[in-house]
C-alpha cells in the first residue's frame, strides 16, 4: 500500500448536500519538482487520492503556511511547465497542484520557489476542500 500524504481531521470528511467537505493535513513530497524553472509537476494532488472524482475547490488553510513556517504553497489546478491552469470551465477538477515557496523568514513573506529535489517530508499544510 502507498504512503499516504493526506491525514484528514478527526471528524472529516463529511458529507453537506450533494457535495462532501474534507479538512486535511497534506505532507510534503521527499524530493519536490520545481514548475517555475525545472519544468517539474509541482506536488500533485489528485481526488482519487482522497476517494473522490474530483475537486470543486481547494483552499489552503492558515494562510498556506507549513508547520514551521518556513514554506508557504499556492494551489492551483493543473500545470504546464510553465504555467498552471486556472481555468477549468465550469467542471470539477480530477488534480490540484501545490506549488512550494520559501519564506523570508518564519511566518514571513513569500520568497521564491522551492528548488528541485528539496526534502518536504517534514512539512505539512492543512488544506480545506469539496469533493464531489
Amino acid at each position: 500500500m502507498a504512503n499516504n500524504p493526506n491525514t484528514p481531521l478527526l471528524g472529516y470528511p463529511q458529507a453537506v448536500g450533494a457535495k462532501v467537505q474534507d479538512i486535511f493535513d497534506h505532507t510534503g513530497p521527499t524530493s519536490y519538482a520545481n514548475i517555475g524553472t525545472s519544468g517539474g509537476a509541482g506536488d500533485v494532488i489528485n481526488a482519487t487520492d482522497l476517494s473522490y472524482g474530483g475537486f470543486d475547490t481547494v483552499h489552503p488553510v492558515f494562510g498556506g503556511y507549513s508547520n514551521s513556517g518556513n514554506y508557504i504553497i499556492k494551489v492551483v489546478t493543473g500545470h504546464t511547465t510553465t504555467t498552471p491552469t486556472l481555468s477549468l470551465g465550469g467542471l470539477a477538477s480530477p488534480a490540484v497542484t501545490l506549488i512550494w515557496y520559501t519564506t523570508s523568514a518564519a511566518f514571513g513573506a513569500i520568497s521564491t520557489e522551492v528548488t528541485n529535489a528539496t526534502n518536504l517530508s517534514a512539512e505539512s499544510v492543512r488544506l480545506e476542500c469539496w469533493l464531489v
